[in-house]
This record gives C-alpha cells, sequence and structure tokens, in this order.
C-alpha cells in the first residue's frame, strides 16, 4: 500500500510538472507574439478660440500583435499635459475616465523579420471614444532601424481627427473642427 502511495504521488507529481511546463511554455509564447508599450509619446495640436494648443501624453498604450500585425491603443486623455489651465481643469475635473481606443492593421506582413526601406501608407484607423467609433485615415510609415544588436522598426503615424465625431467639443468648449495627431513607437523585432 505504501509503495502504490508513492506511485500516486510520483504521478501527481509528474503531472502537475508537466501542466507547469505547459503553463509556461503556453505563456512564454503568448508573451512573444504580443509587442507592449504603455509609456508611448502621442502630441496632439489644435486651435483653441483661435490660438495654438499643443498637448501630449506619455502614456499611450500601444498592442502590436506580431501574427496579424494589429495595433491597438488606448490613451486616457486626462493624462494629457499642456500649458493651458483652462484644459488641464476641464480634464481633471472630469470623474470617469476619457478613454480614446483606436485599432489598425499595418499592411506588410514582414516588416519585423528583415531588413526594408520605408513603408509608407494610409493607416484606416478605428476609434472608439465615449461609447462611438469612427474610422479615420492617418498617413504612417514603418521605417527600418538597427537597435542595438537587434533589427526593429519605428512606426509613426500623423493626421487629423474631426472634434464634431469625437464629442471633445463638450468636455473643451472652443476647440476647432479638427485635432492634429502625431505619434511614434519604436518596435522590437521578434526572435
Amino acid at each position: 500500500m505504501i509503495n502504490a502511495l508513492k506511485n500516486k504521488s510520483r504521478i501527481a507529481d509528474f503531472i502537475l510538472t508537466l501542466l507547469f511546463a505547459l503553463f509556461i511554455n503556453y505563456y512564454t509564447v503568448s508573451a512573444q507574439n504580443i509587442y507592449r508599450n504603455e509609456n508611448g509619446h502621442i502630441q496632439m495640436m489644435a486651435m483653441l478660440r483661435d490660438k495654438p494648443l499643443k498637448a501630449e501624453s506619455h502614456k499611450l498604450a500601444l498592442y502590436l500583435d506580431y501574427g496579424s500585425k494589429e495595433l491597438n491603443g488606448t490613451l486616457d486623455l486626462k493624462t494629457l499635459s499642456t500649458d493651458n489651465p483652462e484644459i488641464m481643469t476641464n480634464l481633471n475635473e472630469e470623474e470617469e475616465p476619457l478613454i480614446l481606443r483606436f485599432s489598425g492593421s499595418i499592411p506588410s506582413t514582414d516588416f519585423l523579420s528583415k531588413e526594408h526601406d520605408p513603408i509608407n501608407f494610409n493607416w484606416l484607423v478605428s476609434i472608439t471614444y465615449n461609447n462611438s467609433t469612427y474610422n479615420t485615415s492617418l498617413k504612417a510609415t514603418v521605417t527600418h532601424i538597427y537597435f542595438s544588436s537587434s533589427m526593429s522598426c519605428v512606426i509613426s503615424a500623423h493626421g487629423q481627427i474631426l472634434v464634431s465625431d469625437t464629442g471633445l467639443d463638450k468636455v473643451i468648449p472652443g476647440l476647432d473642427k479638427t485635432i492634429d495627431v502625431q505619434f511614434a513607437q519604436t518596435v522590437l523585432k521578434l526572435d
């Protein structure tokens, strides 16, 4: 009976070890398929009552699926900083997070696997804010760079967002019709 218990204990230990190894392997594979950065930089420029307004954040969260080349991002507009005290007060007084989400696919399937010339494309992006979703097109470029010992790329994009689509004119009264947006993010090559 003691031998039977020892054998059951060994089998249980083996199964637990196997499950643990499979879990670690799954986590490693899954982690390598998604690039993640929660400290991306984004700039926004607009006119507010005929005066230029610049706002930026270092809290742009970006997620790139290496398999589908789908790039998703989120930004809490409350993380924006600007030298306009009225805007800062309006943003800080909002009780709920002002989350802006966007997603779009990069049309190249191999930009992280080999050297390439700059890839320029019109990037159709879906933006969700305040329970509304709309599409816009940004001018985007994927540029190959060498980053220390590994290859990587910089994804940069710029374009305009219509304020009327977002409802931001309710949060920031006097905002002009468009907001110019630009960001750039280095993405490391998948090993």
